[in-house]
């Protein structure tokens, strides 16, 4: 859980950060751009990044109590926000479709279906990978990561039998399976999620901090906007990432449904 915990203090970080400026009249994302003042951009920044903890501190809760089923569809929710964060950050038509919003409920929702929904979220991150891939030493593209990883997940949030099997007879740490499971139970499935899920976040994480460098001026803001100590846990963590986690990945294939 080291990297996990690792990768979820720097998203803490930025959800700090983002309350800590949140009034400043300096702009910590789409510095350069006309934008609304309702909500201001340090505010939308702000309740992703708050937002993103929260979901990542729910799976992290879950799968070190043994709900595996649970965990599991908690990440997806990871994952959506993630990737809506990343898209605001990358797009800015989709920043401005994130911070609109109707009264009417079916505006509302035939403009998240367009806009915002997982698909089509999605489908953006996959032409922006495409033009600028982030790549990691592991035998898939992020984009595949991305794609295997929703839909693994996926299956434990929709009706799907072979995943309420899953949950119902969870493994042992040694790989024999439980007949009986209510109360949670850590075992061979919680490493495999972890590690694809570690997998995910990696990616993630680099694309996010190219964003913010390289998009959103992070690199000039000064004094206390200074963000050289970010980046520094950002490079610290890749490294990390790069010494435990392919061998781990491969180690622990997403095991259980086949």
């Amino acid at each position: 859980m080291l990297l996990f915990d690792l990768a979820l203090l720097q998203i803490c970080d930025m959800a700090h950060f983002g309350f800590e400026h949140a009034g400043g009249r300096v702009r910590i994302i789409w510095p350069d751009q006309h934008l609304s003042k309702r909500p201001r951009p340090n505010d939308v920044f702000y309740v992703l990044a708050s937002n993103l903890a929260h979901a990542m501190q729910a799976f992290r809760l879950l799968i070190l109590h043994g709900f595996e089923s649970q965990a599991r569809a908690a990440f997806r929710n990871v994952v959506e926000v993630t990737d809506l964060f990343i898209m605001v950050l990358a797009d800015e038509a989709t920043y401005r479709a994130y911070v609109t919003s109707f009264e009417d409920e079916k505006a509302s929702y035939q403009h998240w279906r367009k806009h915002l929904s997982p698909a089509v979220i999605r489908a953006a991150i996959s032409k922006l990978e495409a033009i600028d891939a982030i790549t990691i030493p592991i035998d898939m593209t992020a984009e595949e990561i991305r794609r295997d990883n929703y839909a693994w997940l996926s299956r434990f949030v929709h009706v799907d039998y072979a995943a309420h099997v899953v949950a119902a007879h969870p493994s042992y740490p040694d790989g024999s399976i439980q007949r009986l499971a209510m109360l949670g139970n850590v075992g061979e499935m919680s490493k495999a999620t972890l590690a694809h899920n570690l997998v995910y976040l990696w990616v993630s994480l680099l694309r996010l901090e190219k964003l913010l460098f390289e998009k959103h001026g992070w690199g000039r803001l000064r004094r206390d906007r200074s963000r050289s100590w970010f980046q520094y846990r950002c490079r610290a963590l890749d490294k990390l990432f790069l010494a435990y986690l392919p061998r781990f990945w491969e180690e622990n294939p997403p095991l259980g449904l086949d």
